[in-house]
């Protein structure tokens, strides 16, 4: 189960930005700074991360932060996997468009527990004089318990400001722990913004 989650990628991080025409005044893409660590004895940990974002034409500012996301499994025969995706960009004249998402924790620390970890975060496009701002993002997870399983699932979806428009969508710093023996928990969260 553990292999079909992930299909054994131990580590992809991509951080692509890009790049703006000279007149524009800022376009960041963070992406990067992630940890994925197996410390228990015949423990495993996978991790895939995604960073995307950049386009920025005229006056306007494209920021998509994603990585800094912590992925570990330090108990005896744990299991951690965890998938983060970022997508953002692209602010025309005097528009800005902010996504965040990034700063996760998936952990399995129990003897033979396992941690699986899916966040999504999607936004940008701000044109004309409108303001996108996605958050998502700083979520936590973990596997405490002996033989426990967390799954959790957060996908949070904003963007597409018109000229005159503001579209806000938060999301993220969702919790969800198996602290018990053999305990399960399972979280999904959906944000969106239409």
């Amino acid at each position: 189960m553990r292999s079909l989650l992930f299909s054994g990628i131990a580590l992809a991080a991509l951080a692509v930005s890009v790049t703006a025409p000279a007149h524009a005044q800022l376009a960041i893409t963070n992406g990067g700074g992630n940890t994925n660590i197996a410390a228990g004895k015949f423990s495993q940990a996978d991790q895939m991360s995604t960073t995307l974002g950049g386009n920025v034409v005229g006056h306007g500012i494209a920021i998509t932060n994603g990585g800094s996301n912590f992925n570990l499994a330090t108990g005896r025969g744990s299991f951690a996997g965890q998938s983060v995706t970022t997508l953002g960009g692209m602010a025309l004249g005097h528009g800005r468009a902010f996504v965040n998402g990034g700063g996760n924790l998936n952990a399995a620390r129990g003897l033979g527990s396992q941690a699986f970890q899916s966040v999504a975060t999607q936004g940008g496009t701000a044109f004309g004089h409108g303001v996108s701002v996605t958050n998502g993002g700083l979520n936590q997870n973990a596997a405490l318990g002996k033989f426990s399983q967390a799954g959790q699932q957060v996908v949070t979806v904003g963007g597409a400001a018109g000229p005159h428009g503001l579209n806000i969508a938060n999301g993220g710093l969702n919790k969800n722990a198996a602290i018990g023996l053999g305990s399960v928990a399972s979280q999904q969260v959906f944000t969106g913004n239409p």
